[in-house]
């Protein structure tokens, strides 16, 4: 049965090529996934440094507003007070705003950064192997399935019934096989109690 191993073979072939082509597109995604969290962590590393260097600045500008304001009324405790009065209005105002100004922007990149967009999404090397993969694959479906361009004599069109129809008796008789084990495992309990 020279068309059998020839339909072996081509599945051995097609398995080890869609084996390939599961592990390109794991590579695919870590490269991709690698890249997005590398561009996050370093915009909230910025963003954190940020806000401490922010805030350090503001709480020393405060105390610098409050020392001029006491000292410019007489009351340093009564410049203080302006100022922690002043600083509640604005956290007061950023609570109102915080939609549209922390909310809707972080919205907006993480899902311009988590969007699949026109750009590519693998290195280059990484989506050359995956476009070569599927290639070799639908060739290998087409092998397989008999869709190959090239004309087909009869013999070789029997000898593929003849293949395909062995495949089948095998696949039936080894699924019969392992319904029967199954059964035999799990299936009646007999029993001996009485």
């Amino acid at each position: 049965m020279f068309g059998f191993a020839d339909t072996k073979q081509q599945m051995q072939d097609l398995l080890l090529e869609t084996r390939s082509y599961v592990g390109l597109q794991k590579k695919a995604l870590v490269v991709e996934t690698r890249d997005k969290l590398s561009v996050l962590l370093s915009r909230l590393a910025i963003a954190v440094v940020c806000l401490v260097l922010g805030g350090m600045a503001l709480l020393f500008f405060s105390f610098f507003l409050a020392y001029i304001i006491g000292q410019a009324l007489g009351n340093v405790a009564l410049g203080f007070a302006i100022v922690t009065l002043l600083v509640v209005a604005l956290l007061a105002i950023f609570w109102r705003m915080r939609s549209a100004w922390v909310i809707l922007p972080i919205t907006s990149m993480m899902h311009n950064l988590f969007t699949v967009d026109d750009k590519p999404l693998e290195a280059a090397e990484v989506s050359e192997e995956l476009h070569e993969s599927r290639t070799r694959m639908s060739s290998g479906f087409e092998q397989l399935m008999g869709t190959s361009q090239r004309p087909v004599t009869h013999v070789e069109n029997v000898s593929n019934w003849v293949s395909r129809a062995f495949a089948a008796y095998e696949g039936v008789r080894i699924g019969l096989s392992a319904f029967r084990a199954f059964t035999s495992i799990f299936g009646r309990k007999r029993r001996k109690r009485r």
